[in-house]
């Protein structure tokens, strides 16, 4: 085990040196994000994830982890040049394609069909359309066409703007039990983003009028204190009976870290992309709460969440970061959220007991993969989001960039 671990760090000392020396490719200037100069911890720790994905999860059945994972490498590919990681995220782009049923869904990797995994899931074609010829750009459009045509076709979107959740179980390759329950995360990841993109490309207006009532739904929710409620009447989080205690409880304290994390992802996206000046404004006061609940509830640690770590809260409250970079290059340039993102980042990238802390967010160190398969989804879960984390650390929104 000593002898593992003095490899890595002598692994990692040696790509110190080169990125040093100008042997890699891709490198940008100087982030405000990282708290080691040039980014240089930040790039070793990224660089494991990529190479380790590469590797071991070339194909991810659960397809929000292996979205995730993806966009991770499409950011690696630019930030160190390397077209491995690029041709790995594309030949699971074709493997998203070959997988979509022919109603236009995808099934998620563990039973339910949950348009908020697919948000996630997807964005990799968003991500990855400026990197690919124009028959696979087309592919990409047709697919995302023929998912969002189908969620308009099988009534989807609610009267109030908010997002169903999917439906329960695939029978036979046949959607089964709709279910068209209001979820933050599908009005979020599916809602708001990928609609903005498909605004992006038509430029229909219809496209970001969804968008923008998919988000004003979801911040109509956001209790007095910046908490928005992570609703899943599917899993137990339902908002019509939010007057009661104990569900109330439940929706505002439980699982709000995470929440947010993926909340952001989608007001990111229409943020930077809605192309409406008064929308921009409006989304970018509506978040604010949130922001302030978020600064206000960090630990002292520099975590979120007082959930254990394999929760799935802990292992999603890293979104938190990205949500976080596009509050101060877009909307404020708040110390505070730099302190926030550096206290992260310090707790991220301790060396303390074998890299415990880093072990905790996905970075991959010989052993940390989990045995259990609560343990291996956390793993997996926390890894794909902190390398998005960290790609975002080194070259700010550069998994927002279309």
């Amino acid at each position: 085990m000593i002898l593992k671990s003095t490899c890595v760090r002598l692994a990692g000392t040696v790509i110190l040196l080169l990125m040093s020396f100008g042997f890699t490719s891709g490198l940008h200037a100087q982030s405000a994000f990282c708290t080691d100069a040039g980014c240089t911890r930040e790039k070793v720790e990224l660089k494991r994830i990529c190479d380790f994905i590469v590797a071991n999860r070339a194909t991810y059945p659960t397809i929000y982890i292996g979205g995730y994972y993806m966009r991770t490498l499409v950011a690696g590919s630019q930030i160190f040049g390397d077209k491995k990681y690029l041709d790995t995220a594309v030949a699971y782009g074709d493997y998203l394609l070959a997988h979509q049923m022919e109603n236009g869904f995808w099934q998620t990797g563990y039973g339910p069909v949950y348009m908020a995994d697919t948000g996630s899931a997807i964005t990799l074609f968003i991500v990855l359309y400026d990197h690919v010829d124009h028959d696979r750009q087309q592919k990409y459009f047709d697919a995302t066409q023929k998912y969002i045509n189908s969620i308009q076709r099988e009534h989807m979107i609610n009267p109030d703007g908010s997002f169903g959740t999917g439906w329960r179980k695939v029978v036979d390759g046949k959607l089964d039990t709709p279910l068209f329950d209001e979820y933050t995360l599908s009005s979020a990841l599916t809602g708001a983003q990928i609609f903005t993109w498909m605004y992006d490309r038509t430029h229909k207006d219809e496209y970001r009028e969804i968008s923008y009532h998919a988000l004003k739904w979801v911040f109509s929710t956001m209790n007095s204190e910046g908490r928005i409620p992570h609703i899943l009447a599917e899993e137990g989080f339902v908002w019509e009976k939010r007057d009661d205690p104990a569900m109330q409880k439940k929706l505002f304290e439980s699982q709000v870290y995470g929440t947010s994390g993926y909340v952001g992802e989608g007001v990111i996206a229409f943020d930077l992309h809605c192309e409406k000046k008064s929308w921009q404004k409006w989304i970018e006061g509506a978040v604010k709460p949130n922001i302030e609940f978020l600064l206000r509830t960090q630990l002292a640690n520099g975590t979120w969440s007082e959930m254990p770590q394999t929760s799935w809260d802990r292992t999603r409250s890293i979104g938190i970061i990205d949500y976080m970079i596009w509050y101060y290059d877009h909307v404020k340039k708040d110390q505070r959220i730099l302190d926030a993102v550096h206290k992260w980042d310090n707790y991220l990238l301790s060396n303390t007991n074998d890299h415990e802390n880093g072990k905790a967010y996905g970075l991959v160190y010989d052993g940390n993969e989990g045995t259990g398969r609560g343990q291996v989804s956390a793993f997996n879960t926390a890894s794909s989001l902190t390398g998005r984390a960290l790609a975002d650390m080194i070259t700010p929104s550069i998994d927002a960039e279309w």
